[in-house]
């Protein structure tokens, strides 16, 4: 089965050798993905901003949704960051 950001529940500790080798490749790449995710968000609200169609409520309410989300993500990049660091703790143990 392949590993996702969901899997990042688990934090290593039980899990088998094969697991957590695949769990810190999913936790690495969920990490990269929020970081240009967030960075294309950012260029799609300059455009935006830049047309004079995008009507001023909506790009405030726009702007309140993409700001939640993206505090929310944040999170979620702490957490990939911090599960990658156990996992590749485990993996040094289990070399030892």
């Amino acid at each position: 089965m392949r590993k996702d950001a969901y899997w990042l529940i688990n934090d290593g500790r039980n899990a088998p050798l094969e697991d957590v080798k695949e769990l810190r490749q999913a936790a690495s790449v969920v990490h990269d993905s929020i970081l240009e995710g967030i960075s294309a968000i950012g260029s799609l609200m300059f455009w935006a901003a830049e047309s004079e169609s995008y009507d001023a409520d909506q790009a405030k309410t726009d702007m309140y949704r993409l700001g939640e989300m993206l505090q929310s993500i944040a999170r979620i990049a702490h957490g990939a960051t911090h599960a990658k660091e156990n996992l590749a703790y485990r993996l040094r143990e289990k070399k030892q």
